[in-house]
């Protein structure tokens, strides 16, 4: 192999392995940090079964859980960038640098009170003590206290008290309170068991689910708050319970990346999410309440980059994003070639001479023919001659067989055979002229001897 067939060999083999260098640095796992807990709960099981679902599906994105005990802890880890995304709620310290992926769930406040206790609205609240359900009671008071602000009524003036969901009917049915407000999706099971429990240990289930009329006006004002509205049926459909669909007001569970994040990253995330999202609600109906965030200009919450260009099918492949690099490379690349080329040709690297095969031995007989006298050496280049023809005539059979060549070869033996006939010609008239001169020579003394030497003039 020449030296330019195994530089340009060792090129190619180059590119190819930086190609596939590119292409497995592209598609290679990407591992993100997810804050959702506290351990065991339902958002921490759904989860952990979306992240054995991105390993099932070989997905570009693997997911890694960090435990977080709250909404707050949760919010704070994101803040600080030690974790890449984030189940948060829009009243507890929304991280400034969270951008929505997803809407997680929507929690509704419902208040719900025997209609027995008189309690019509949440007006009704001032001197009562009610009962409030869920972990982090703490945040829950502060959102309750908002929403009594909001009536006019001084929180300082309802006594809360902390309710497990189990114990929400004996707590009415001790008169330890009055009323009892849940802070969930309907669909949830511990406030589907707290609301169970305040029918069953009410007579003849007479309770009353208090709306809030003014819900869109509070959502107004305060930001953090959302009005949400209670379906008809949502705790029981004999009878429905509510009997109709009433608003209330709610806070609002955000799946959030960090704003650094890479978009191609998000993309996938949130395109694996909602593309998975069936499958994980056969065994986690909590995937059910994963909505998709509002994508309009102006909304509350920013959408991240990333899943905005999943939602609206914006989201580009690998081509597309990178088609300017990808046309800037091969540009540089076909210009710069050129002018290696150039280089090259100019100091005359890579130049190889054109093999000539056999024809300065064929001319070199030819000068050999002109130089013997015999004719066994002629003998000897003709047969020389015919086997060059015959090298020549299979070699033709070779792939990159050159046509010139053989063409130029063909006319010096044929020059050549014809050199070795001439050549033989003149050998054999000069054999034929010599035994003639052989006889005159010494002649020749003798008769001019005798004529007393050459006549003169």
């Amino acid at each position: 192999m020449s030296r330019t067939r195994l530089t340009i060999f060792s090129v190619v083999c180059a590119l190819i392995g930086c190609l596939a260098l590119g292409t497995f640095w592209y598609n290679r796992p990407t591992t993100v940090t997810i804050a959702v807990g506290p351990a065991g709960s339902e958002a921490a099981k759904l989860v952990d079964a979306f992240r054995l679902g991105l390993q099932r599906e070989r997905s570009s994105v693997r997911l890694r859980l960090v435990s977080a005990d709250t909404p707050s802890d949760s919010a704070a880890k994101l803040e600080r960038e030690d974790v890449d995304f984030a189940i948060v709620r829009t009243d507890i310290s929304f991280p400034a640098s969270a951008q929505a992926v997803a809407v997680w769930q929507r929690n509704p406040v419902i208040l719900v009170a025997p209609v027995s206790s008189g309690i019509q609205r949440w007006t009704d609240l001032s001197n009562r003590t009610i009962g409030v359900m869920g972990r982090g009671i703490g945040f829950n008071n502060r959102l309750i206290q908002t929403i009594l602000r909001e009536h006019g009524v001084q929180p300082a003036s309802v006594r809360i008290v902390e309710v497990p969901p189990w114990e929400a009917g004996d707590a009415i049915r001790n008169r330890q309170i009055e009323a009892m407000v849940t802070i969930g999706p309907t669909t949830a099971k511990p406030v589907q068991d707290a609301i169970a429990g305040i029918v069953r240990e009410t007579p003849e289930g007479a309770v009353k689910l208090v709306p809030v009329r003014e819900a869109d006006a509070v959502a107004e004002r305060v930001p953090f708050l959302e009005s949400i509205e209670v379906v008809a049926g949502s705790f029981g459909s004999n009878p429905p319970r509510p009997a109709d669909t009433y608003p209330t007001l709610g806070v609002v569970h955000y799946l959030v990346a960090r704003r650094g994040l890479d978009d191609a990253v998000v993309a996938e995330f949130t395109q694996q999410l909602f593309t998975q999202r069936p499958a994980l609600a056969i065994q986690h109906p909590a995937a059910n309440r994963l909505e998709v965030p509002e994508t309009e200009k102006g909304s509350s919450v920013q959408v991240h980059p990333g899943a905005l260009a999943y939602l609206t099918g914006e989201q580009k492949t690998f081509i597309e994003k990178y088609s300017d690099i990808l046309y800037l490379t091969i540009f540089g690349l076909s210009l710069g070639g050129s002018a290696l080329a150039a280089v090259a040709g100019y100091l005359g690297l890579g130049k190889r001479e054109k093999d000539p095969g056999r024809l300065p031995e064929v001319l070199l007989l030819l000068r050999d023919v002109r130089a013997t006298d015999d004719n066994e050496v002629l003998d000897a280049i003709a047969g020389r001659a015919d086997d060059i023809f015959v090298e020549a005539v299979e070699a033709s059979k070779q792939p990159g067989f050159d046509s010139a060549q053989f063409a130029t070869l063909t006319l010096a033996l044929d020059r050549l055979n014809a050199a070795i006939a001439d050549r033989r010609r003149s050998l054999a008239m000069a054999e034929d002229d010599a035994p003639a001169e052989e006889t005159r020579q010494p002649a020749l003394p003798v008769a001019v001897a005798a004529a007393g030497g050459f006549p003169r003039g």
